[in-house]
């Protein structure tokens, strides 16, 4: 009974929090009002950008939901962990009930830097991103410009992600390990 009423009061708090930037942000911000948001969830919709939601989207802790010029479209029942990120220069679209592991970042933009100039200034090169359907995005992962993700694909954590992924990869960066043991100052002289 305390976990359902403690559901309701998020699901109340998420409302207002969601009617409150649609106030702020005319326009900017649409879909369903009915989320499942954590309260330190950011919708930062600015500079032309607009933020689409489905229904039933879950959020943990300090998820940014950010479009800044660009377009943000998440699908239906998607899981977002703490610490996610998704920040939209150009598109970023997330199909129906994808799900992200804590601490995932998604850019559909880089910046471009050039030799001598410096980097605040640069500008961005920017590319859509599109992530498919029933996708699972391991923890600490990161999403770059240009990617396309197709449905039912699972990326391992820790994963540096830019290309094509056909529907049902699964995706494993596997690093290799070195350990050494400290060598003593008179062994390094010899």
């Amino acid at each position: 009974m305390k976990k359902k009423l403690s559901l309701c009061v998020r699901a109340f708090l998420s409302l207002i929090h969601i009617a409150f930037v649609k106030i702020m942000n005319m326009g900017a911000l649409k879909g369903s009002a009915v989320q499942d948001f954590a309260l330190s969830v950011k919708l930062c919709p600015h500079d032309g950008g607009k933020i689409l939601l489905g229904r039933h989207i879950h959020a943990n802790r300090n998820t940014v939901l950010e479009a800044d010029g660009g377009v943000l479209k998440i699908g239906e029942g998607c899981f977002f962990n703490n610490g996610c990120m998704a920040v939209s220069h150009e598109n970023i679209t997330i199909g129906a009930y994808s799900c992200f592991g804590p601490n995932v970042l998604i850019y559909d933009h880089d910046h471009a830097a050039a030799a001598g100039q410096i980097l605040h200034d640069s500008g961005y090169k920017t590319a859509p991103v599109t992530i498919g359907s029933n996708v699972w995005i391991g923890a600490n992962s990161v999403i770059l410009r240009g990617t396309v993700i197709g449905d039912d694909c699972v990326i391992g954590a820790g994963s540096v992600i830019k290309g094509n992924y056909e529907s049902g990869s699964v995706v494993i960066q596997k690093r290799s390990e070195e350990i050494r043991k400290k060598q003593k100052e008179a062994d390094r002289l010899v």
